[in-house]
């Protein structure tokens, strides 16, 4: 039985069982309720988008669910390679919210694994472990093991909360939210005569493989992290509550147990890494499973393939923090991995996209739909690795030469510099019997982000003490009517006030109805505003937003007919919101004009995803976006910035849809299946039911989406591109205005022009010309300027200092001028590669300290960012830069010496870590 027939029994089991399927949530974890869970990277088991129903916050559609998800997990990693362990994988469960407990989940379990109908397992080949204190669980599998002809106390083995209880550690160190006792099933994979009777040290020695965890459902874990500024140490507990209902959380790895029933000793054996692991080996030239070594390399490749493959099709592209970064040391690890065990010397890793999507493409569409993406991705991220790995390598292997060592400072640099990842350096390091000093490295890493931070600067907050008060009977789901009316009759439902730092209330409050016209924020479109009243009192309404089925109105109290509600401390407010004052119909009114700016935006934007798939190619998928009345920003997957002609033809292409006043059609409850059959984008990460709400514009746009769109695009009026650039690592963005908002950008570019030509003493249609005549006039200036610097400027006094197998050129110019600094840091290495040019320009009361290093230099450790940072604060100041230039300022022009001095046993350090 391959793995694509093991996926459809389990589910078919399941149903005949009384569960109805559930979809994968994605890879970034959001809920049911469309939430997104901060408090993880990924999507890494199958409990996660059913937090809400676990703890009877959400309704789930049926009381059993089973479904196949779609997990990451990166915990492993050290272990990806072995027969077992993946970093992708998916996980197979069935789901009871208040239905069965303890003894359904062990039944169906084994009815499943072991029933000649379904999986057929031989019962002897199994084993279980249950928490412990559990001896419910114990007795109920005991029951089972009689039944079957086997002794209890053979087959079930008792173990702590670290092996039995989910999350492992969960009873003691949290964290917060559901947890359970749960009891594993193991498969025996050695024959008898290799076991050694005792479970734990069979276990260690991986003669026994977990197939499936049961997870029994029944706490709330309270507690809060020991140090908020050091999330590190963990949690304290504050309590373990019993949730309002029991469940059944389960989970079987797909790969694992399809290896185990096509008897295979590895998941890489399995169909669904079949093609990739076959392609791996046919370009590196050798046969699978012939040499121990490069089979780990070729499995640890193929693992990663799948899971870069699978985030970029859900949307997580490369980058420098959160999921991104995960996938980008995933990525990079692959390619080293190619590179130094199996010699594939040239780029290889895009080009492993089609053999996932040969193993894995017959179920996840997504990576057929987004192929190009996927590869033009893969492709970007190798060439941006490939372009500094030759350097961070020779690098390492000079470290390696001169002393044996790898300090916490040299890690950073090659992360720095190289972008090589922390645990890529590891394993570098592992391969020579080498560790890291993890603490000096952090060190540097927090150095780096609170310089960062210091840039950016910082927002004070505070925390508001919440208060809610309910209608009698009121909905937990607020209907939303926006798509026909801008004004409703309503009930008001739920309302809390917002305190300030001191307990009073402020005035501002968020309301519920149990109907509104109001549009919440999402995908991309802003919250409505407007106002709620009746005769009373009147809102303001600043915002709107969802969250768990309810709509949410920020509001402000502009009128209250029983007085001023500001000032109130909490047993004030809430005796005046229970007597029911705010709990009556109300006139729930949008803002009209506003609305009809945001519409002219959100079909504008559509337009605009439209046209960059015509112009840049199909690989352009929405990576984000912003509909405001003011302006629209949108975000999308390409490589490049884009030329001036793509962006003058996006948006000639975009006005000449516009001008032809095409009807834009809305398909409410559209079977998602169909949405798919026709073509419709959706969005990355978005998670959709069974019917879906499509936008057609013509035969040129269809997405999904569930917001307020123009009737016909004749009234989005003009469209104007006012800025394109980069958004992240593979993202553009591009920046638009319509409508009224066009014809006032064009206005200010008018006023802009005059006022340039009155500078220029030019009419507007003479400027280029009057600019060329000015530029002219500078080129002239400046190369007479130049040709004074260059006659000042003469290194040939300066002897180096030889500082192991670089040569420092320090001086000092009292001048004043940095441009002439500069110039004569380049000149003192002009010659010389392995040279660093190091100038201090004195002047005005301060100095100025520029560094230029040659690339051997450079490849051999110095850094003239890090360098000038050291050397300027013995000046009083600090600065930074790239490692081959940078600039750094001191407020001290006295001790220009004594820094010059120190600089080259700030560059012994960065060269030989002495």
């Amino acid at each position: 039985m391959n793995a694509r027939e093991l996926r459809r029994k389990f589910v078919d089991f399941f149903e005949s069982k009384g569960h109805t399927r559930h979809d994968s949530a994605p890879l970034i974890p959001i809920d049911v309720t469309g939430k997104l869970d901060e408090s993880l990277l990924f999507t890494g088991a199958g409990m996660v988008q059913f937090k809400p129903y676990f703890r009877g916050i959400a309704q789930p559609p049926s009381r059993r669910l089973v479904n196949s998800q779609k997990c990451v997990r990166t915990v492993d990693i050290e272990d990806v390679g072995n027969p077992s362990h993946l970093t992708f994988f998916e996980m197979l469960g069935n789901f009871s919210f208040g239905d069965y407990f303890k003894e359904g989940a062990i039944e169906y379990a084994w009815e499943l694994l072991t029933s000649p109908e379904w999986l057929g397992i031989d019962p002897k080949k199994l084993c279980v472990t249950v928490f412990n204190e559990d001896d419910e669980a114990y007795d109920l599998w005991a029951r089972v093991w009689r039944n079957a002809g086997f002794k209890a106390e053979d087959k079930i083995h008792r173990l702590d909360e670290h092996a039995n209880f989910w999350p492992a550690g969960a009873l003691t160190n949290g964290p917060p939210g559901p947890c359970g006792p749960c009891s594993e099933i193991f498969y025996q994979t050695v024959p008898d005569s290799e076991m050694a009777g005792n479970y734990e040290h069979d276990e260690r020695a991986a003669r026994w493989l977990e197939i499936w965890n049961l997870v029994f459902m029944e706490f709330e874990w309270r507690g809060h992290l020991k140090d908020p500024t050091k999330p590190h140490l963990g949690y304290a507990r504050d309590g373990l509550d019993p949730l309002p209902q029991k469940g059944i959380d389960t989970g079987s790895g797909l790969e694992r147990t399809a290896s185990v029933l096509g008897d295979m000793p590895s998941v890489y054996q399995t169909d669904v890494f079949t093609p990739i692991m076959e392609e791996i080996s046919a370009r590196a030239g050798y046969e699978l499973g012939s040499d121990g070594n490069k089979e780990a390399a070729a499995r640890i490749i193929a693992d990663h393939a799948r899971t870069a493959c699978m985030c970029v099709a859900d949307g997580v592209l490369p980058s420098n923090s959160g999921p991104g970064y995960v996938l980008r040391r995933l990525i990079r690890r692959a390619i080293l991995k190619g590179d130094r065990i199996l010699e594939l010397k040239t780029q290889f890793f895009s080009d492993l996209a089609k053999s996932v999507e040969k193993a894995l493409g017959d179920y996840y569409l997504d990576l057929s739909e987004r192929r190009e993406l996927i590869e033009r991705t893969l492709q970007s991220e190798e060439a941006l690795f490939r372009s500094g790995m030759a350097d961070g390598v020779a690098r390492f292997e000079t470290l390696l030469k001169s002393g044996g060592k790898v300090t916490g400072a040299e890690a950073f640099f090659l992360y720095d510099t190289f972008g090589f990842p922390l645990e890529v350096t590891q394993e570098l390091a592992a391969e020579h019997g080498l560790t890291i000093d993890l603490d000096e490295y952090n060190e540097h890493l927090a150095d780096a982000q609170e310089r960062s931070r210091a840039a950016q600067g910082s927002a004070s907050l505070f925390a508001e003490t919440l208060l809610l008060s309910a209608a009698p009977n009121a909905p937990t789901f607020t209907r939303f009517v926006g798509y026909g009316t801008d004004r409703h009759r309503a009930n008001l439902v739920q309302i809390s006030p917002r305190f300030d730092e001191a307990g009073l209330t402020t005035g501002r409050f968020q309301a519920c109805l149990d109907e509104t016209p109001f549009y919440a924020e999402s995908g991309g479109q802003v919250g409505d505003t407007g106002t709620i009243s009746n005769d009373t009192f009147e809102f303001t309404v600043t915002d709107t937003w969802k969250e768990l089925g309810q709509i949410w109105h920020d509001a402000n109290l502009v009128r209250f007919e029983a007085g001023d509600v500001k000032g109130l401390n909490r047993e004030a407010i809430q005796k005046l919101m229970q007597s029911g004052a705010f709990f009556s119909p109300v006139e729930a009114a949008v803002d009209s004009a506003r609305l009809r700016d945001i519409t002219r935006n959100h079909t504008a934007t559509h337009l605009l995803h439209a046209t960059l798939r015509e112009v840049l190619g199909n690989h352009v998928t929405q990576a984000g976006s912003l509909v405001a009345p003011d302006r629209l920003r949108f975000d999308f997957t390409h490589a490049q910035a884009m030329t001036p002609d793509e962006i003058a033809h996006v948006e000639d292409l975009v006005n000449r849809k516009i001008a032809e006043s095409t009807a834009v059609s809305i398909h409410p409850d559209v079977p998602l299946a169909e949405a798919r059959k026709r073509g419709a984008m959706m969005l990355f990460g978005e998670k959709y039911g069974d019917k879906v709400r499509m936008v057609e514009i013509d035969n040129f746009s269809l997405e999904l989406c569930g917001g307020i769109h123009v009737a016909r695009t004749a009234e989005i009026g003009l469209f104007k591109i006012t800025g394109e650039s980069s958004s992240a690592g593979g993202v553009r963005r591009i920046e638009a205005v319509t409508g009224f908002g066009a014809y006032r950008w064009a206005h200010d570019r008018e006023n802009l022009i005059k006022e340039t030509a009155a500078l220029l003493k030019s009419n507007p249609n003479d400027m280029p010309k009057a600019a060329e005549r000015l530029q002219a006039q500078l080129r002239e200036a400046k190369k007479i300027q130049g040709d004074a610097r260059k006659r000042d400027v003469d290194p040939s006094s300066v002897e180096p200092k030889v500082v192991g197998a670089v040569r420092l050129y320090a001086q000092s110019v009292t001048s004043g001028d940095v441009e002439a600094g500069k110039l004569l840091a380049d000149r003192l290495i002009e010659k010389d590669a392995a040279g660093v040019g190091l100038v201090a320009v004195s002047g005005n009361g301060r100095v100025t300290f520029i560094c230029k290093v040659g690339k051997e230099a450079m490849r051999g450790g110095a850094h003239a960012g890090n360098l000038v940072r050291e050397v300027a604060k013995i000046a009083g100041g600090g600065g930074g830069g790239s490692p081959e230039f940078a600039q750094a300022g001191g407020k001290d022009p006295s001790k220009v010496d004594a820094a010059l001095e120190a600089a080259a046993g700030v560059l012994a350090q960065q060269t030989t870590g002495s």
